[in-house]
């Protein structure tokens, strides 16, 4: 399966599914079986759907000599599902002009495969996937956060999130998750990760699709954190769901945008949890 695949298959399957443009199989966030090490990007996308379309009770995943390794074996006529990763590779190049040779290191795009434990012979054993405390991460944020009825939003200028206060939510659950929304947004500023927030939702093509982008990291970044809070999962409003639909223009036609936002949003998924960890252990 090559990435454009991939990609397509993840656009269409957004386009049928009714309010979050994601949804997590088994709540849980895919892992190696061996190390307990969560997969990333788009890697995570692809195994949820992979599990949930394939019927699998497990989310844990390993190669086929990390299975022999751990004594068992893939159960014959089983496929595996590819993971997608870029690895630094050198290259030399000789200028045309003085014919002096360079070297230079770029990210080439490399696969490998891997197989869920319910392809194998491996018994099923009971993990423990770690779950963090809402109200810890909330205490030790590493941005400032406000409560107004001015409503939701993350201040790039001022370097703040607002939020209504509690009570005018319809459930704890979805102030929760428009929280981790905004938080997400907050890793953009330019002391964190440093993305692109000069998008707008009313403005050129540009512009728009980088407001959409944007977006599309923020809620992919809530959907990551809400699985690894062990929070309940919020239906969004019809309205929101189809405004989150509309978005996916641009990812029709350029698909590998979407590499992009799972990419970095992976990154703010670790971003927020390392630095909420690191005040937590430092207080």
């Amino acid at each position: 399966m090559n990435l454009e695949h991939v990609m397509n298959r993840l656009i269409k399957k957004i386009e049928s599914s009714e309010g979050d443009w994601i949804q997590p199989f088994n709540n849980s966030m895919p892992t190696n079986i061996t190390n307990n090490t969560e997969y990333s990007g788009i890697n995570i996308i692809n195994l949820w759907i992979e599990a949930e379309d394939r019927g699998y009770k497990t989310n844990e995943w390993a190669t086929f000599k990390q299975i022999k390794a751990m004594n068992g074996t893939v159960n014959n006529g089983e496929k595996g599902t590819t993971i997608f990763f870029f690895k630094p590779t050198k290259i030399k190049e000789i200028d045309e002009e003085t014919s002096e040779e360079t070297e230079k290191t770029i990210p080439m795009l490399k696969t490998y495969l891997v197989f869920n434990k319910d392809q194998t012979s491996l018994k099923d054993t009971a993990t423990s996937n770690e779950i963090l405390e809402f109200e810890e991460l909330k205490s030790n944020l590493f941005v400032k956060l406000k409560h107004s009825n001015k409503g939701a939003f993350y201040s790039p200028k001022d370097d703040y999130i607002n939020m209504p206060h509690i009570n005018y939510f319809i459930s704890s659950d979805f102030y929760y998750a428009v929280l981790l929304h905004e938080l997400a947004h907050s890793t953009a500023h330019e002391t964190r990760l440093n993305r692109d927030l000069s998008g707008r939702a009313y403005g050129t093509e540009a512009e728009l699709i980088s407001y959409a982008k944007e977006e599309l990291i923020a809620e992919t970044t809530r959907s990551f954190l809400q699985v690894k809070l062990g929070l309940s999962r919020t239906k969004m409003e019809e309205q929101n769901a189809l405004y989150l639909k509309s978005w996916l223009k641009p990812l029709k036609e350029n698909p590998k945008i979407l590499w992009s936002i799972f990419s970095e949003a992976s990154k703010a998924y670790n971003f927020i949890l390392e630095n909420t960890k690191a005040k937590e252990e430092a207080a």
